[in-house]
């Protein structure tokens, strides 16, 4: 079932986008891979709220079949940064955890111009296809 929910664009939130999230996948009957899409949404999530100086985030849960399709959306400013962690040791592997985790992955970047960045993760039910 198709379901989304906003959330304030606040560290306290991510919990309860992780509550969402599981809530969803054991319901629809994605429970095998729900530790991967709690990675997943957890990270694009705490971008959404950490750099995108949005006021909220929307996450939307759509199941197809044997594969579920989960965006968040915020209202802010894509912010490209390129990290060191080995160096500096403060994250920047959100993407790589995504990427890892996900069968695909589409980031739609907010600017200025067009606030509002949206990521796309899919997940199948049997894990990554070749």
């Amino acid at each position: 079932m198709h379901e989304t929910q906003t959330f304030p664009a606040t560290p306290e939130q991510l919990r309860e986008i992780r509550g969402f999230i599981w809530r969803c996948a054991t319901r629809d009957s994605f429970s095998s891979v729900v530790g991967d899409l709690l990675i997943a949404v957890t990270e694009a999530s705490a971008n959404a709220v950490l750099h995108a100086g949005s006021p909220i985030v929307r996450v939307s849960w759509n199941p197809q079949g044997d594969r579920v399709e989960v965006t968040v959306e915020d209202e802010g400013v894509f912010a490209a940064r390129v990290g060191a962690p080995e160096l500096d040791g403060v994250g920047h592997r959100g993407i790589q955890l995504m990427a890892a985790t996900m069968d695909e992955v589409t980031i739609a970047q907010g600017s200025v111009d067009r606030p509002g960045t949206g990521v796309r993760l899919v997940k199948h039910k049997a894990g990554r296809l070749s």
